[in-house]
């Protein structure tokens, strides 16, 4: 039992800047179990996005172009008429309806796709950064249930339908429910839609930090590939998006999502890192209020009544003994078990309750 409490304020100590490191390590280590589902997940999007979304697209690129020869011949925009004027604005909406199609098969954190390959792989990559042994098997075949439909709903469609509200449900629903890829699957947990917002309560800016660092890496590398591509292969002499050579449109689709698919696993071991450590804080919290705080009646069978000698036993004040002052900077005292924390903390290494008041 108290190594499972030292475990949770090991956890619940970790600095955000250990976290993001042993997000990386954890997809370093484990990289060869994640590249197989999430490369299947990544080619079946692209996929599913050339099939049925590509009539649609040619549809947008036409209408386009006739806006665009019509605005070339106008030499005064007063000249366009209001059937024109209902064109582009057609041309306007359309385009934001296919970036959410897209999003909706696959994006970098919500769509459909994405959801399923983060589920196949929490449950493995949690408890192989807790207890570090997992089977990847038997791991990712419990991730496919029932309750896997309600992760989709939230995060799989919810987010992408969030951008046609200007973005602002999408960080909304990533900020207070992306802890919904672990919770889900646990199996003490009654509400999981509860328990993901529980833990995620107070990190909303942190988890934005993780999203924006795995963009950045991601976005870096991407882009040095894809200036490798474009100067061996020259690509930009193809109009890929006029055509419907669905072969040519899926190598190509394929051939600059390569780095996206390589680290398409990254998001998720960041946040397997993170919701770690929010776990423990919450778990410890859970435990020294039940442990600490116990129910007014059992308190009293407990703990009878002192007696009033007692009191008048008390020692003289000179004759207490000395108490040690705290070093000086950033040196405390635990208030509970008096052990000496060197550094600020949020729990106790020793007695592992809480230091916030």
């Amino acid at each position: 039992m108290e190594e499972d409490t030292k475990k949770l304020v090991y956890l619940a100590n970790k600095r955000y800047s250990e976290i993001i490191g042993e997000g990386f390590k954890l997809f370093a280590k484990n990289y060869r179990y994640l590249i197989l589902p999430f490369a299947i997940f990544g080619v079946l999007a692209i996929f599913l996005k050339i099939l049925l979304l590509t009539e649609f697209e040619l549809y947008i690129n036409e209408l386009g172009r006739s806006i665009s020869e019509r605005l070339q011949t106008t030499t005064d925009i007063s000249d366009f008429i209001e059937s024109e004027f209902f064109l582009l604005l057609q041309y306007l909406i359309l385009n934001f309806l296919l970036l959410i199609f897209q999003t909706l098969i696959s994006g970098r954190v919500g769509g459909i796709i994405t959801t399923i390959s983060m589920c196949s792989v929490s449950t493995f990559l949690l408890k192989k950064h807790l207890n570090g042994e997992a089977d990847f098997v038997s791991s990712f075949k419990s991730s496919f249930n029932k309750r896997m439909l309600l992760v989709i709903l939230v995060i799989g469609i919810g987010l992408p339908i969030g951008i046609f509200f200007l973005f602002i449900p999408s960080i909304i629903i990533y900020g207070f429910f992306i802890f919904l890829v672990f919770t889900y699957n646990m199996k003490d947990v009654e509400n999981s839609i509860s328990e993901a917002r529980s833990i995620a309560k107070g990190a909303f800016w942190r988890l934005i930090g993780i999203i924006i660092v795995n963009f950045i890496f991601i976005a870096i590398v991407s882009f040095i590939y894809n200036l490798i591509i474009n100067f061996v292969f020259d690509l930009s002499i193809i109009n890929i998006s006029s055509t419907r050579d669905y072969g040519m449109k899926f190598l190509y689709q394929l051939l600059y999502s390569t780095m996206d698919i390589i680290f398409a696993p990254l998001l998720i071991c960041l946040l397997t890192c993170f919701f770690s450590k929010l776990k423990a804080q919450k778990d410890l919290d859970s435990k020294f209020i039940k442990r600490y705080y116990p129910v007014r009646k059992a308190y009293q069978e407990s703990h009878p009544q002192l007696e009033p000698e007692m009191y008048k036993q008390a020692e003289p004040y000179k004759e207490l003994a000395r108490v040690e002052m705290p070093l000086e900077g950033e040196a405390i005292y635990c208030h509970f078990c008096s052990y000496l924390i060197k550094t600020p903390k949020k729990f106790c290494p020793n007695c592992g309750k809480s230091l916030i008041s």
